[in-house]
């Protein structure tokens, strides 16, 4: 029988907080796989993730078959790539800027944002092949990494990505983890 999503939500919840104690924060569970090989009978691939910083993660994203450094932000509404590597990532294409799509966020007003539609994304084994790239100015992400001594960002993988891919960070063990849209339902024994 197919799991239904509250059920598998539950089911992964309690797998996360039997892994993870809650007054432990470097805390590393004695099964470090667990949720991993959970996960992958459920068609989820596992992403290793990296610490940017002191308070910020990031994965490999390979968009038009060129990798960049993106940083997870859940808040974020989309995926963006910073204009500035729009040529790069661009695939020899023109990115569309008469959608008239704007953005807004902390520490910018309402910044224009360009799209190219029918690119290629991938993260590790996930891949969504029909993936509108969003490019949008992050000047002002830059700079305040840059003033930090960081090295630059490509990009912001957002909610569309993470839900899409039904997301779950495992934050101490540095993994994401997601599961391809084409990935047959698993079921699940109660």
């Amino acid at each position: 029988m197919p799991a239904s999503s509250p059920s598998l939500a539950m089911g992964l919840l309690f797998a996360l907080l039997s892994l993870s104690p809650a007054h432990a924060v470097d805390a590393v569970p004695a099964d470090a796989g667990a949720l991993a090989g959970l996960l992958a009978a459920r068609g989820y691939d596992t992403i290793p993730m990296h610490r940017y910083g002191a308070a910020h993660l990031a994965v490999e994203v390979r968009i038009n078959g060129v990798a960049g450094t993106f940083l997870i932000d859940t808040g974020a509404g989309r995926t963006v790539i910073d204009r500035a590597r729009q040529a790069r990532f661009a695939d020899g294409r023109q990115a569309d800027a008469s959608g008239g799509l704007q953005a807004t966020g902390a520490g910018a007003g309402n910044l224009a944002i360009e799209t190219l539609p029918g690119s290629r994304l991938a993260i590790g084994d996930y891949r969504d092949d029909d993936f509108t790239a969003h490019f949008l100015a992050l000047d002002h992400v830059t700079a305040a990494f840059s003033q930090r001594g960081l090295p630059t960002i490509d990009g912001v993988l957002g909610a569309d990505v993470l839900d899409r891919g039904q997301a779950v960070i495992d934050y101490p063990n540095l993994r994401l983890h997601l599961r391809n849209p084409a990935a047959p339902a698993a079921s699940v024994s109660h």
